[in-house]
């Protein structure tokens, strides 16, 4: 039976996210927290996008990398925490940290992989910053986030 290349190629690409030589195509998304446009307040925080609008990881995300990078410095009136995750994973990607550590700093860029031993999203998930132990009175960071869309 003849194969219709046309038909692979766009099945390839949507279901199984295949780039045009066969390899998986990794798709990387910037999510920001700014204190002037989010606060600070003890609590989940969901990110957004560098625009200041919603932005989610899509179902089935493999997490492959999350990079931070730090813009403006954090300050608090206490000792802060912050962890970085997502929906259901609030430390997949970085558990509790001081908000005066070094990856924060401007122009500091920390590159690492989720923590969570589950690397992928059961659902369209939302990123997120948990503020611990006292409130963010500034600061400004964004997290990339890499992932192949998984099946």
């Amino acid at each position: 039976m003849p194969r219709n290349r046309a038909l692979d190629r766009i099945i390839k690409d949507r279901h199984l996210n295949m780039g045009a030589r066969g390899a998986l195509k990794t798709v990387t998304k910037s999510f920001l927290y700014d204190f002037a446009a989010l606060g600070g307040s003890a609590g989940a925080l969901t990110l957004t996008d560098l625009n200041g609008n919603a932005q989610t990881l899509p179902d089935n995300a493999v997490i492959t990398e999350v990079v931070v990078e730090g813009v403006t410095d954090n300050t608090s009136g206490g000792s802060a925490t912050i962890a970085l995750g997502y929906t259901g994973q609030a430390t997949a990607f970085l558990g509790a940290t001081a908000f005066d550590n070094a990856m924060w700093n401007v122009n500091a860029v920390t590159v690492g992989a989720p923590t969570a031993a589950v690397g992928k999203t059961t659902a369209e998930v939302s990123v997120l910053a948990t503020v611990a132990t006292a409130d963010l009175t500034a600061g400004k960071w964004c997290v990339h986030v890499s992932y192949i869309a998984g099946l």
